[in-house]
């Protein structure tokens, strides 16, 4: 009963001590605002793409994650390699939400069965995922994933999850913690998920528990006003509520063009207008100064990465 106690209060002690000593480790204060500005979605459309590698050139986005089994993941892999001082992760991609487009694995589908559906594909919604995955098809794909982005040379800064799919059971959960630490590389984790390790629905045993590193997750979720002016009002009054600790603002950039108007499609949310309002606002001059009047700290995952591996 006594190691019991114990070996829960070092876990405890490893997942809330993580902020202060990332914060120190980074060169700044232990109370800092650290906050990464993280393009979502890249390698679903040339648009997409074309949005977040110009929130790169200037310097608006500091990382960003590409979706492997989508039509454009190799113009992005492109992209890394010509730029390979930008950061980017892996969307690790196990759902295909829009209606007319639609994507399945890179592993065979006959080797990731419980991931797809009738049609072919990837299923829709995170239920989908939940009532049919299973663990040993979700690790497969992941890895999948992970082995073809580094063999078009795009070597990921970090792991995160579209649509939060990895999240979708403790089993299919622990399938994304033990991908990250086979393969040396962080994994991005919303703060609330940290009960699933604090109350042993995840077996730690399979990882390394000090390289894991829990971020307060913000983002654009009302789409009641896709205006401008509502916009930015949500994005500076989001500066302001950032606390101290380990923050990550995602953002789902593009523009609201022909080829995001058919491909998004009966899908306002995350839609090809709700993407060009996130890429004009982040260009904004207040917003950029802000931030700075804030003293935000805008770090990446490479550096995180630099750190922990």
């Amino acid at each position: 009963m006594k190691r019991l106690f114990f070996f829960s209060f070092l876990i405890y002690f490893a997942l809330n001590s993580q902020e202060k000593n990332l914060a120190q480790k980074l060169g700044f204060e232990p109370n800092s605002k650290l906050l990464i500005i993280h393009a979502d979605d890249l390698g679903v459309a040339h648009s997409v793409n074309k949005a977040s590698f110009e929130g790169f050139s200037s310097g608006v986005i500091t990382s960003g994650s590409v979706m492997v089994p989508c039509p454009w993941f190799l113009e992005a892999a492109e992209y890394a390699k010509s730029n390979p001082n930008h950061d980017l992760g892996l969307h690790l991609t196990i759902t295909s939400e829009w209606k007319n487009y639609k994507w399945s694995g890179i592993s065979s589908s006959n080797e990731i069965k419980s991931l797809i559906n009738k049609q072919g594909h990837f299923y829709s919604l995170n239920d989908g995922v939940r009532l049919n995955a299973k663990y040993e098809d979700v690790k497969r794909e992941l890895t999948s994933q992970i082995n073809y982005s580094k063999a078009n040379g795009l070597i990921p800064t970090h792991l995160d999850s579209h649509m939060g799919a990895v999240r979708a059971t403790p089993e299919i959960f622990q399938a994304y913690f033990e991908v990250g630490h086979e393969n040396r590389i962080p994994i991005s984790l919303p703060v609330e998920s940290k009960l699933l390790i604090e109350n042993g629905s995840i077996d730690t045993s399979k990882f390394d528990i000090s390289k894991l590193l829990w971020a307060k997750y913000y983002t654009k979720q009302d789409d009641s006003s896709i205006d401008y002016k509502s916009w930015k009002k949500f994005y500076m009054e989001l500066l302001d509520i950032i606390k101290p600790g380990f923050n990550i603002l995602l953002v789902h950039l593009g523009y609201d063009n022909d080829e995001l108007k058919a491909m998004m499609i009966d899908h306002p949310d995350w839609g090809s207008k709700w993407r060009e309002l996130d890429q004009k606002i982040l260009q904004d001059k207040e917003f950029k100064n802000l931030i700075k009047e804030r003293n935000i700290k805008l770090i990446t995952w490479r550096q995180i990465k630099d750190i922990l591996y």
